[in-house]
Parts: C-alpha cells; structure tokens; sequence
C-alpha cells in the first residue's frame, strides 16, 4: 500500500524470541506501529492471532484471534490487510483495495509449497535453493496460474547459479520464462519486473536491468528484495 511503509522480514527476524519491549523494537527499526501475533496449526485447522501496537505509547489499537479451516487462509489475511488499514485510517485507492481482497491461488497446497519455496529461498545455500526450486515447481503444478510462484521458481534459479557451482546459462532459459510467465499472468506484478532485471544483471545487460528493476519498483515499492537487488546493480555501475 502507497502510504504504508513495512520493514522487510530479515530486519525483523532477529527480534524472534526476544524480551525487548515494543517500545524498544519500535525505536530501533523506526517505526509507528508493531503488528505482532502467532500461527499454529493442527492438521487442517489453523490459530491465527494478531494484535497491532502503537510502538510510542504501547497502546493495543486492534486484536483479533481467527479459528479456521485452513481453506479460509486467504480470507484471515484479508480480514487483517482491512482491519490494519481502517485502524491506521489509511486512505486506500481502488487498485489497492482490489489488491487487498485479491487472492494469489485458489489451492490451498499451491500456497503451501510457495511458502515453503519462500523459506528455502531466504536461506541461500546451495541445498536450500535446489530444495525451493522443487517446492516452486510443485507450486506451478498444482496452480499453472499461480503467479507469485514463478517469481519464486525464477528467483530461486538465478540464486542458485550465484550461490553455487552451477553455470548461470543453465537455468537462464527456465527463470526468464518462469518470470515472464508470471508477468503474463499478472502485469502489475512488480516482483516479475524485479526477477527480469536481476535476470538482465546477471547477464551483464545493464541497460536492460534498470529498466526492468525502476518498472519493478514503481509497481512494489515496498519489495525489499527489488531495492537489495537495484543497489546491487547501482554500486555495480558506478553509482
């Protein structure tokens, strides 16, 4: 959302099982609000709880608790994305209250797999990224429509060309056609944009990477990987 800025995974990662306060966290990242909660699941029911705090006062300004068949996963999220937003009162514009309710698969194994690739892919290593190369491809499989998932079978290929022995020519035929793929499905998909600039970087075609990762960013910019990747090419050509 264009008025809503969000730390990226990695930043927050490290606050896992601590004891600092909200307060604390929220100083150290600077930030106004801290969305915080759990997810468990026990075969195809999940517990999701979530609560919103503002980071200043340590004020609760939302909590909710969702007990639900696995299948309305698409929804909780929704319900939260919305109850986040009017809480802020952020004003939405009809793209992004479309973006809200859209959902990125309609199968609930298809999403499970993606996510599952996303865990293996933040890990890289060689072994991690091969194993979320699989799940990816389950992913597409299962959904062919499944947009997100290419990005990541995409993402996963190039990194594993980086992050190990195996020639970059060798999965530079799947990626390109894994993000197009997923460019085709979704033309607003910034992450698309962003996996065929990191595919033009890794090529050495400059000019073709820019374009690719401003588009991508102008679509998603608050894709922390995008930025991670256009700095990189940024300091790579000088600047």
């Amino acid at each position: 959302l264009g008025d809503l800025k969000v730390i990226s995974r990695t930043s927050i990662m490290q606050y896992k099982g601590t004891s600092k306060s909200v307060r604390e966290i929220g100083g150290e990242l600077g930030v106004g609000m801290v969305l915080e909660g759990s997810v468990r699941r026990a075969g195809n029911r999940v517990r999701i709880t979530a609560q919103l705090i503002d980071a200043g006062s340590d004020e609760h300004l939302w909590a909710e608790s969702y007990d639900r068949d696995l299948d309305d996963i698409f929804a909780i999220q929704s319900d939260v994305a919305e109850r986040i937003v009017n809480t802020l009162k952020v004003q939405l514009t009809p793209r992004e209250k479309a973006r809200i309710a859209e959902r990125p698969t309609e199968d609930v194994q298809a999403y499970e797999w993606y996510l599952k690739g996303r865990h293996f892919l933040s890990r890289r290593t060689e072994p991690t990224l091969r194993q979320a190369i699989e799940r990816f491809r389950e992913a597409v499989t299962a959904d062919p429509s499944f947009a997100q998932a290419w990005v990541g079978l995409a993402d996963a290929l190039m990194l594993l060309a980086h992050y190990s022995s195996t020639p970059f020519a060798e999965v530079a035929d799947e990626a390109r056609s894994a993000a197009e793929r997923a460019l085709a499905l979704d033309p607003d998909l910034g992450e698309a944009e962003v996996s065929l600039g990191f595919l033009a970087f890794s090529e050495w075609s400059w000019e073709g990477a820019e374009r690719h990762y401003r588009r991508g960013l102008e679509l998603s910019p608050g894709y922390a990987g995008g930025h991670h990747w256009f700095g990189t090419h940024l300091m790579r050509t000088g600047r």
